[in-house]
């Protein structure tokens, strides 16, 4: 009778500690757009997008029409002298460059908006994950502690009559003690990772919504130059470069038009008293200014600068995507072999009882056998997470829609 007891109490380790399915999951997609809205760092990108935006703008007027307006007093007039002066640029290098500058500073600001977005996303999700990891260590800690707890009225009942032993009795006493203490450190993470991301999205999350089903978790992978070839296309990283390189570029035109002639139509109306002056015609300026010279040749240095940096940014895109793309498929063979490791724990902590019942097995190899079947299945949450930021990574090194990106991590992390 006592070993029947003893083994369905341990046996409810088994029982305890395998998931079950759950009829909820955080819509995490949800989340990205309150976060869009509300976190504090993503609010800083917008800011940044339109003073960038703005110099774009700025950009694009470069060439257009300027008029000024002025009243003064010359020493030689009796009454104050009303001037209003238009000029029309034909012909400046300079501010062709400038205007020619829009673009590509359009072009940059959106691309490091997205940049800033697909941060936004990664945090996002990272949170996400803490909450998971924290969570489903407190159930699987939980399971192990009943489990341990009823190893313990078993070891205390076979002692009671003469069937156990003392040192059985402590070690799962031991053991129970450690899980407990555990706990506590599970329930303080939970607790932070739950206030980080209630820092992001400006909401506290629902704790229960944030577990994983037990199902298979697949994702189509590409070859790695397709990968590759999508990144040196799309990577906002790298579009960012490009578009600063573009713009250095147009500065060593703008720096070289400042050394040269320019040409602007104008016209002039000065008013003083009862006598009006107008004058129309064409503006030649010839600057004659050494230290423009000086400062095209700091002007020439910072584009190199940018060309080296855009292809250093080349480089560790290809890498990056490269290993990422790796990452990723090995963290699918990961995840099938840790399947097969929690199916041979719980078959080791069954055959482990059943041993212990026939006095081949020691209370001591039940217990580690218990702590294996924990592990194991810690380390699979550790690795179904880890393998959906990785996912995210590849994405978004590959692709402009932060969106799709995390809605792929998303369906795969809760598989949906």
């Amino acid at each position: 009778m006592l070993k029947k007891f003893f083994k369905q109490a341990t046996i409810g380790a088994l029982v305890a500690v395998a998931w079950a399915n759950h009829a909820s999951a955080a819509d995490l997609m949800a989340d990205f757009q309150k976060a869009m809205t509300y976190d504090p760092t993503f609010q800083t990108a917008v800011a940044e997008r339109q003073a960038n935006q703005a110099s774009a703008t700025q950009a694009r007027v470069a060439y257009l029409p300027e008029a000024t307006l002025s009243n003064q007093r010359l020493d030689t007039d009796t009454t104050t002298r009303q001037t209003t002066r238009v000029t029309m640029p034909i012909i400046d290098l300079g501010r062709m460059a400038t205007f020619r500058q829009a673009a590509p500073r359009d072009g940059f600001a959106e691309a490091t908006f997205v940049v800033k977005t697909q941060d936004l996303a990664t945090r996002l999700l990272k949170g996400a994950n803490a909450i998971i990891l924290a969570n489903e260590n407190i159930s699987l800690n939980e399971a192990k502690m009943a489990a341990l707890d009823q190893q313990a009225l078993a070891a205390k009942k076979k002692l009671e009559l003469g069937q156990g032993t003392v040192t059985d009795l402590r070690d799962i006493e031991v053991k129970a003690a450690q899980a407990k203490a555990q706990q506590l450190s599970y329930k303080t993470a939970l607790a932070v990772a739950v206030k980080q991301y209630a820092a992001i999205t400006g909401e506290r999350p629902n704790v229960k919504d944030f577990v994983l089903e037990q199902k298979d978790r697949k994702l189509p992978l590409k070859p790695a130059t397709d990968y590759v070839d999508a990144a040196l296309q799309a990577n906002p990283s790298l579009q960012a470069a490009r578009f600063s390189e573009r713009v250095a570029e147009l500065e060593v035109e703008k720096s070289t038009g400042s050394l040269l002639p320019t040409i602007s139509a104008t016209y002039n109306n000065s008013k003083a008293g009862n006598t009006t002056n107008t004058y129309s015609g064409v503006l030649v300026n010839m600057p004659l200014q050494a230290g423009s010279y000086f400062a095209r040749q700091s002007v020439q240095a910072n584009w190199l600068k940018a060309k080296e940096a855009t292809r250093d940014s080349e480089e560790k895109t290809r890498v990056e995507v490269e290993k990422l793309r790796e990452q990723v498929e090995t963290g699918f063979e990961v995840l099938t072999i840790q399947k097969n490791a929690i199916a041979a724990a719980e078959l080791s902590l069954e055959a482990n009882i059943k041993s212990y019942e026939g006095g081949v097995r020691s209370a001591v190899d039940i217990l580690n056998a218990t702590q294996t079947v924990f592990q194991v299945k810690s380390d699979y949450v550790t690795s179904v997470t880890t393998q959906s930021e990785a996912i995210l990574s590849l994405l978004n090194q590959t692709s402009l829609d932060v969106n799709e990106a995390l809605t792929n991590a998303y369906k795969f992390l809760f598989a949906k």
